[in-house]
């Protein structure tokens, strides 16, 4: 009887390639031509061209050119383009996603391509110097598959007003960054987008309040709302404060949503000077809550509105500097036992240690500072004991630039092996590891991190060690595809 070896099955390589970091696959290229004709779609069908201080591609992707794209243009699915020096377009006839955040191209170049790249789900748009001219706009609307626009640092001219909401029309998510708008836009009384389920309006010009406010209305089925303030508000507009939203539109928000205008509405992000009774009422309004973010309105009152979501929340930031946060934030950690991301301020070890069990044990993302007086090293420890319980954590970040009680706890979570570090080796997933400005590391916990932490994508920490070794561990990470900022 012959013998099969697994390992010559697809569907055993494919479980072999979920497994795998994206810098190893084209590893496996090399193997022999079967793993080569299994495992070159899997390398082609996310890529990133380009590089930036800020996001590098993996070593495979750092020498692509736009003919190594025109050759592989079949497998591409997902293209993200931080910098760009092709000059010519290219169809990729299975392309889904194009984003160019990170890139500023030419219109010259954007437009053909746009044209040639017709079964586009999701276009990102950043950096168009110039705004999006007439060509442009003609080109997305003959996209007849695009469900997602995201647009940033970019300016819509008045010809294209019309163009830019049959557009919105079609789409499932909308995202507006920095964006400028001719002066009074507003979308037309008639106008419903139903299929809106996403949106984010953030400091975007020209379109005051009240057309924000009217454009919110105009999606009936939103299930994630991002509304934060125009840049280019003044204080005596009428408006409470700097750059805050009048009251009047904030009652009128606050009382659809009481009155189930967007009955599916669970995620939302409020970036405006309001008051902490002016949020309870749109808690409250709201019928279910997922995800929120609270900042400087979370306390009490915004705390027992929330309590009847505590069994659902997946994700809520609440980094405040009121100083009644802290306990609150330990009690969130004991309650919310869905929890997957959470952004807090500052909270006392002694009232963690001291405190109930956390039950957020799905957390996958925490940012959080625990603080610590003079005498209270010796709870350094037992910190890491409740940290090494959220084996699911992929990303923490121990430090908060509004956590209070800096002088009454000015010792931070020293995060070195002989004060506990090491119990976090159960934390298997973790991949962002950013310990903050007042901590630092040392050359054993890096190494130690290479050891225990192997899907690591980035680290990012003051180091106390020399240049040489320096020069040593950077090289280290680099040769697999971690990020290392020190």
């Amino acid at each position: 009887m012959t013998k099969i070896n697994p390992l010559d099955q697809p569907e055993i390589r494919l479980l072999i390639a979920e497994h795998l970091k994206k810098p190893d696959l084209p590893r496996c290229l090399r193997v022999c031509w079967s793993w080569h004709n299994t495992f070159l779609p899997l390398v082609w069908e996310n890529v990133s061209v380009g590089k930036t201080s800020w996001a590098r591609p993996s070593p495979y992707e750092d020498s692509l050119t736009p003919e190594d794209l025109h050759s592989h243009r079949h497998l591409i699915k997902d293209l993200h383009i931080v910098s760009w020096s092709g000059n010519y377009p290219i169809a990729f006839p299975r392309i889904q996603t194009l984003d160019f955040n990170g890139a500023t191209p030419s219109l010259e170049y954007l437009e053909p391509l746009i044209r040639l790249n017709q079964p586009l789900v999701k276009l990102n748009l950043w950096n168009l110097d110039n705004g999006i001219d007439n060509r442009l706009w003609k080109a997305l609307q003959k996209l007849p598959h695009m469900r997602e626009l995201s647009l940033g640092m970019s300016s819509i001219q008045e010809d294209d007003i019309v163009r830019f909401w049959t557009i919105c029309e079609n789409l499932e998510s909308l995202l507006l960054e920095h964006v400028l708008f001719p002066q009074g836009t507003t979308p037309h009384a008639s106008m419903c987008f139903r299929k809106i389920w996403k949106l984010q309006l953030c400091h975007v010009s020209g379109m005051e309040e009240e057309e924000q406010f009217r454009f919110i209305s105009a999606c009936p089925n939103l299930e994630d709302l991002a509304w934060g303030y125009s840049s280019s508000i003044e204080p005596d507009d009428g408006l409470e404060g700097d750059g805050a939203m009048g009251s009047s539109y904030f009652e009128e928000f606050a009382k659809e949503v009481g009155r189930k205008r967007w009955p599916r509405l669970t995620s939302l992000t409020m970036d405006a000077q309001w008051s902490e009774e002016d949020m309870c009422l749109i808690i409250e309004g709201m019928q279910r809550v997922k995800k929120i973010d609270l900042y400087d309105t979370f306390g009490p009152l915004t705390f027992q509105a929330l309590q009847h979501y505590f069994n659902n929340l997946v994700e809520l930031q609440v980094e405040t500097s009121s100083e009644v946060a802290p306990k609150l934030l330990q009690n969130i950690m004991c309650s919310c036992p869905a929890l997957k991301k959470l952004v807090g301020g500052g909270v006392p070890a002694k009232d963690v240690v001291e405190g109930k069990p956390w039950v957020c044990l799905s957390l996958e993302s925490l940012r959080i500072c625990f603080m610590f007086s003079d005498t209270e090293q010796h709870l350094q420890p037992l910190i890491f004991e409740r940290l090494a319980k959220l084996t699911r954590l992929e990303y923490f970040y121990s430090e908060s630039v509004r956590a209070p009680f800096h002088k009454k706890y000015p010792v931070p979570l020293q995060l070195r092996l002989q004060s506990g570090l090491h119990a976090l080796s159960a934390l298997w997933r973790m991949a962002s590891f950013i310990p903050g400005q007042r901590k630092s590391l040392g050359e054993d916990e890096l190494r130690w991190m290479l050891v225990h932490w192997k899907e690591l994508t980035c680290v990012s920490a003051h180091v106390d060690i020399d240049d040489l070794s320096r020069t040593e561990l950077q090289n280290m990470f680099k040769s697999r595809g971690i990020k290392l900022w020190i």
